[in-house]
């Protein structure tokens, strides 16, 4: 074997992985960066309906309008929690925001050829582990969910730079100063979210090539082990949602089922997002955030598995 083969291999799969959700990431920082800056805070608050299941409903169409990355989405959570939204509506949109949106689910379409399945159970699996979680937290007060001592106002270590965190964003003089805010907020998400992006796909090519066929075959008849490897591996490596279904498609030795996992659980909790719940939520609804989506996840991903195969 020609021993250039391996690093080329290796290049070959980063690239396409890289080129393929590049494109995605960038609308996706876009639109998320708009959206935070143009509408503001107040006005989602006062949109929000005060009933149980209104206020979930409510939870879960924002997040597919208001898209945002899922680091994003928790400042996002506490700005509103602290300004007294109903729990249910922002621990809802918190968890649905960075998976229900057209941009993700356009993305997730591209990723997986077109495969309604998977496309559909992904946003099946995230829609109800939001609900559940804002169904279990609604009768709570909504600063009750924050950890004692954390303001609205403080900022909050996440890597990307949220224009809530910036005291001008809501004093910016003109349309155009805001506009450009935007513009900065959306190229900082990019390049922090690209870099967990070329790590994901770097992780993904290794696999490919130092993996050795008698292990890929396990995970192949392993439906259960399969499905445990890549929840682990979506929480450690920790790939933006708007990206990480090219990183789950590129794992093609495993079962749809545990590509599923990956991109179900990867937005709602990674190592990023373990130490940002901590940072901002009380210690009950930290464990809360830590342990239903994984046993909702992958519930869902073994009933996906024996039902499709």
């Amino acid at each position: 074997m020609n021993p250039a083969s391996p690093a080329a291999a290796f290049s070959a799969v980063v690239t396409a992985i890289v080129l393929e959700a590049a494109p995605f990431l960038a609308l996706g920082s876009l639109l998320g960066a708009f959206l935070e800056v143009l509408i503001g805070s107040d006005r989602l608050v006062r949109l929000c309906p005060r009933g149980r299941v209104g206020g979930v409903a409510f939870g879960l169409m924002a997040g597919f309008l208001l898209p945002t990355c899922e680091c994003g989405s928790v400042p996002i959570a506490r700005r509103l929690l602290g300004l007294g939204a109903p729990p249910q509506t922002v621990t809802a949109y918190m968890l649905a925001a960075p998976v229900l949106n057209p941009v993700v689910l356009w993305a997730t379409y591209v990723a997986f050829r077109g495969d309604w399945w998977l496309i559909g159970g992904r946003a099946a699996v995230v829609g109800l582990t939001a609900a559940i979680i804002g169904w279990t937290v609604r009768d709570l007060d909504s600063r009750m969910l924050l950890r004692p001592g954390r303001t609205a106002g403080e900022p909050l270590a996440c890597g990307h730079e949220h224009p809530e965190h910036d005291a001008h964003v809501n004093d910016a003089p003109t349309p155009a100063g805001r506009i450009l805010h935007a513009l900065r907020h959306a190229a900082a998400d990019f390049l922090s979210m690209g870099a967990l992006l070329i790590l994901g796909a770097m992780a993904a090519a290794l696999v490919k090539i130092l993996i050795p066929a008698g292990l890929l075959s396990w995970f192949q008849d392993n439906l259960a082990g399969s499905i445990l490897a890549m929840m682990l591996l979506a929480v450690l490596l920790s790939v933006c949602s708007e990206a990480d279904a090219f990183v789950a498609a590129s794992f093609s030795a495993f079962p749809g089922a545990a590509q599923l996992a990956f991109v179900a659980l990867g937005p709602m909790l990674d190592l990023k997002l373990m130490a940002m719940y901590g940072a901002t939520f009380a210690h009950r609804i930290w464990v809360m955030l830590v342990i239903i989506p994984p046993l909702i996840v992958f519930g869902a991903a073994m009933t996906f598995g024996f039902l499709f195969g």
